[in-house]
C-alpha cells in the first residue's frame, strides 16, 4: 500500500467514530417545539405522537373547533384520557386561537 493510501483510513476514523456516536444517542421529543403554556406537555405526548408540530401551529380555530378536531383524532386512535381532554382543547385554543 502507498504510504499515501495508508492515511485516508486515518483520516475517515474521526469521522465514523463521530456518526456513530451521534446515532447512538436516543431520539427526545421536544416539547419546546410548542409554546410553553399549561397542557403544553399533554399536548406533546397526545399530538405530537402522529403530527409535526408545525401541522398544528398552521391552524387557528376556536375552542369548539379544536374540540371537534381532538374528537376526531381520538375516534382515529389518539390516547387520550377524559382528565386530559379539556386541558388539550383549552392550550390548543389558547395557543393556536384564531387570535394568533
Amino acid at each position: 500500500m502507498k504510504p499515501a493510501g495508508r492515511l485516508l483510513p486515518l483520516l475517515a476514523a474521526p469521522a465514523l467514530l463521530a456518526a456513530a456516536a451521534q446515532a447512538q444517542q436516543p431520539a427526545q421529543p421536544s416539547a419546546a417545539a410548542f409554546p410553553p403554556g399549561e397542557g403544553q406537555a399533554t399536548v406533546q405526548t397526545a399530538c405530537a405522537a402522529c403530527h409535526p408540530p408545525a401541522i398544528i401551529a398552521s391552524k387557528h380555530y376556536d375552542a369548539d373547533k379544536w374540540a371537534e378536531v381532538v374528537d376526531q383524532m381520538i375516534g382515529k386512535g389518539a390516547k387520550v384520557s377524559d382528565a386530559d381532554y379539556d386541558v388539550i382543547v383549552a392550550y390548543l385554543a389558547k395557543t393556536y386561537g384564531p387570535s394568533h
